[in-house]
């Protein structure tokens, strides 16, 4: 035996001890080199069914950690929100009308804030989904990959020997079987492609308008500048560049991790 013929055959060996109930080794051994050569490449297409799924594994990882991102940013939102509705109180109380106008924009701010933040997280929660049910396909497509594998070692070796101890008809049938659960987990991974994408485009909306709206009152605050500080101030001192994200104006941004960069659909 050469060694070309025997590596193709340790290669099909290697490929057989994965399946159960499909052509043996040894009928696959009596082929021809260059069939045994097309079950090998067949074969590849398992190889890489099998890298796609442990790719999708990882983009379900990442979209995970993206949500506990978002959660974190809502619940930070939701404090800010109650904060500002604190000063609005406390501006009532004071009596003093440019702390009250203030303290009612800092409130305007922070709910607007909450609104974009919700929106990442609808956003997020929809991405896990899609991505889980991307998990979902690409194991549906390992296990097509697989069946497709075993009907060409059934077709090639049925043509040289007619009494071939594998059921023909059930593999033709896991075959069809699993190209039909592969065509149900595709199109399911396109409707939630579809339903993610627009989320994203919300977030994207609802992000853009509280930037906007939130320069606008920053611009408002500051002009014209006062001899002194303003109570209203002491909120905004600390908070950093609010304009920058809709996540955590708690902090200066330089001091942010960038947690705004979503993953793709």
């Amino acid at each position: 035996m050469s060694l070309r013929q025997w590596l193709l055959t340790g290669a099909l060996v290697a490929a057989g001890c994965a399946t159960s109930g499909g052509v043996s080794d040894r009928d696959i051994a009596r082929l021809p080199v260059g069939e045994r050569t097309q079950i090998v490449t067949a074969q590849h297409s398992i190889d890489v069914a099998n890298s796609n799924l442990a790719s999708a594994r990882v983009a379900r990882d990442e979209a995970k950690q993206f949500r506990k991102i978002a959660s974190s940013e809502l619940d930070a939102a939701k404090s800010r929100l109650d904060a500002a509705r604190t000063g609005v109180d406390l501006g009532r109380s004071s009596r003093d009308d440019r702390t009250l106008r203030d303290a009612a924009r800092n409130e305007d701010v922070a709910r607007n804030q909450l609104i974009a933040a919700r929106a990442k997280m609808d956003y997020a929660d929809r991405l896990i989904e899609l991505r889980e049910a991307k998990v979902g396909e690409a194991q549906a497509n390992v296990a097509a990959a697989r069946a497709d594998v075993e009907t060409t070692k059934y077709r090639l070796v049925a043509a040289h020997d007619g009494d071939v101890k594998a059921d023909g008809r059930k593999l033709e049938a896991a075959r069809q079987d699993a190209q039909e659960r592969l065509a149900e987990q595709r199109a399911r991974v396109a409707s939630l492609d579809g339903e993610t994408a627009q989320l994203k485009t919300a977030w994207d909306d609802r992000r853009r308008e509280f930037n906007t709206a939130s320069r606008g009152d920053v611009r408002d605050l500051h002009a014209p500048p006062p001899p002194a500080p303003l109570p209203a101030q002491k909120h905004i001192d600390g908070r950093g560049d609010i304009n920058d994200t809709p996540a955590a104006p708690a902090v200066p941004d330089s001091q942010q991790p960038q947690n705004n960069i979503a993953p793709a659909p």
